[in-house]
């Protein structure tokens, strides 16, 4: 009972599906991104948060591709109900670069879900 509960709190597991969906619809990203931080996954969510910040900013990819760039935010929310350490990477890492960046904290309004954009607007006030 007690391992159940410590592997409860461990947010690995939960991560799991969030990083191969990532790692399958950004294969470049990821592996210079696991290149350069290892496998530190705040370091590598904060970098995507940079990275699709950027990427909206400039216009430099198509609507499809930023649009999974939010379904991994929205993933990360929805996994972010069980484990706190989740939302803490959520927060602390993709979502802050998008509130610095104009054009991406606006279409994050429109794009991702209920649970994401109350982490969006929390940091917004």
């Amino acid at each position: 009972m007690k391992q159940r509960a410590s592997s409860s709190l461990d947010p690995r597991p939960a991560l799991c599906s969030v990083n191969s969906y990532l790692e399958k619809n950004f294969p470049d990203f990821f592996a210079e991104a696991r290149f350069q931080v290892g496998d530190d996954d705040y370091f590598l969510y904060a970098r995507f948060g940079q990275y699709l910040a950027r990427t909206i900013e400039q216009n430099r990819a198509p609507r499809e591709k930023i649009n999974r760039g939010f379904t991994v935010l929205n993933k990360m929310a929805r996994a972010s109900a069980r484990h706190p350490r989740i939302r803490q990477l959520l927060v602390s890492g993709p979502l802050e670069y998008i509130v610095d960046a104009p054009k991406a904290r606006a279409l994050a309004r429109k794009r991702l879900s209920a649970v994401a954009k109350g982490y969006l607007e929390s940091l917004c006030e």
